[in-house]
């Protein structure tokens, strides 16, 4: 009798386990797929000063972004490091996911926060923007998955002020963390910084119309935002940027077409989601006209579930009516929206009973079960492609020749657009062919021409 109760009670760790074990199987399989691309060969460097050089450089010319730190630091040791610290900080993403839903890690010693996680892991990886660019593409997980870290840490720390009414108690360690998050958010992206800076406004304006105080250390992380802030926009790679064809093409257009242009936008930002913005809004819409449930606006998942799906809208407009625009782009929108779908998820099991966040993990296990191996196997197959080049180079310089005739890669579509690999080929359109791995490069042109029309248009894929 003992002993069946001590394997019932070991059960939960042992699904805990093989769940986490499987999931980071997954990212660490789709990371090692997926091969160098154009940046890589670009920002890679052979000591860590030249990996740390290269940032400043990219602050002043190309990219201000936080992130490259860790993706130049990543190219100078070799892609084992990320293939190591890839799944461990996705796994750290859920969580921190969980932890600004529920102020709490799970509890791993039943099975009771297993639907909630195993909902958050499924969505971190189907439902965000463009998954081979901020999951497994190492440029794109330092920028985006990775830099969504500082923004999950720093509005969950606003949800626990709200919940302490501003008496958080915090150690010295803890304020000096939360400064440099907050600087690290700041300096992650154009458009999370800002917009967490506009809640943090709201947050102190709300306070102060309820009579209540705020301590120093949120002044003190505030001004860390404003500084990440400051040094972002300030950076001359900013107004590099704005210098460029695209923008120019952007401020010369009419009103006209930059509103027309944020019809495939939208369209691509919903359906990325699989409609999970439209499923928030009327789940949302319905509950705010049920009569029967006088109290939804003041339920606190209820604001939240509103907050979180404007912010996510916030997010993704202010990039709707940029004219040339990769999906990646939208990623911290998506976030903001599955973190308002799952607080809409948790007010419906409130209010009326009904255990919406078991059922939706279900029904994205099963979806997510069949849509893997139309998702996986473009990675293998693009793996593949990219062994067979790395063959053919072999060759050409046990050869001692000076060239090699390349293809370009071919892309096979995934389950939708969202999901399908949009990669930076290093030879085709970037690079060049004057000096790839030490060879001259020889192609195909008819390939070549249509290999760069089909990444200059991965919706025809």
């Amino acid at each position: 009798m003992t002993e069946t109760i001590k394997n019932f009670k070991a059960k939960p760790l042992a699904i805990w386990g093989l769940f986490f074990f499987t999931y980071v199987l997954f990212i660490f399989i789709l990371s090692y797929l997926y091969p160098y691309g154009a940046d890589e060969y670009i920002l890679r460097r052979q000591t860590l000063w030249g990996a740390l050089e290269q940032y400043f450089f990219s602050y002043g010319v190309e990219n201000a972004r936080i992130g490259l730190i860790a993706n130049n630091i990543i190219l100078y040791l070799g892609k084992w490091s990320f293939l190591i610290l890839n799944p461990i900080v996705q796994t750290i993403w859920i969580l921190s996911f969980f932890a600004l839903v529920h102020l709490r890690l799970p509890d791993f010693k039943k099975l009771s926060d297993f639907p909630a996680v195993l909902l958050i892991a499924l969505l971190s990886v189907f439902a965000v923007a463009q998954p081979d660019n901020t999951l497994f593409w190492i440029g794109g997980a330092c920028n985006y998955s990775w830099s969504a870290l500082p923004f999950l840490w720093i509005l969950t720390w606003l949800h626990l002020e709200y919940k302490a009414k501003g008496n958080l108690n915090l150690s010295k360690k803890a304020i000096a963390g939360l400064f440099f998050i907050a600087l690290a958010l700041g300096m992650s992206s154009e458009n999370s910084g800002p917009l967490t800076m506009g809640l943090i406004v709201c947050f102190a304006a709300g306070f102060y119309m309820a009579g209540l105080k705020l301590k120093k250390h949120f002044w003190l992380t505030a001004l860390g935002l404003a500084l990440g802030i400051g040094l972002l926009f300030g950076a001359p790679a900013m107004w590099n940027r704005l210098n460029t064809d695209i923008f120019d093409y952007f401020n010369n257009s009419s009103l006209r077409d930059k509103l027309l242009w944020h019809i495939s936008h939208i369209h691509f930002y919903i359906k990325a989601m699989f409609l999970i913005p439209v499923i928030t809004f009327i789940a949302l819409l319905i509950c705010a006209l049920d009569k029967d449930k006088p109290a939804r606006f003041k339920n606190e998942n209820y604001i939240l579930a509103v907050i979180f799906f404007i912010c996510s809208w916030i997010l993704a407009c202010v990039l709707f009516a940029v004219p040339f625009i990769t999906g990646r782009c939208f990623y911290t929108a998506s976030v903001a929206a599955l973190i308002s779908f799952v607080f809409t998820l948790i007010y419906l099991q409130e209010a009326y009973k009904f255990q919406a966040v078991k059922y939706c993990s279900m029904l994205a296990l099963a979806c997510a079960i069949a849509f893997t191996p139309a998702f996986v196997y473009p990675y293998i197959n693009l793996h593949r492609q990219d062994k067979a080049r790395q063959n053919d180079i072999a060759q050409a310089k046990g050869r001692g020749s000076k060239t090699v005739f390349l293809m370009p890669y071919k892309y096979i579509k995934g389950p939708n657009n969202n999901l399908t690999i949009m990669f930076y080929d290093p030879v085709f359109g970037f690079i060049g062919y004057s000096d790839y791995l030490g060879l001259r490069v020889q192609t195909d042109e008819r390939e070549e021409a249509l290999s760069l029309y089909m990444f200059s248009n991965p919706n025809v894929i």
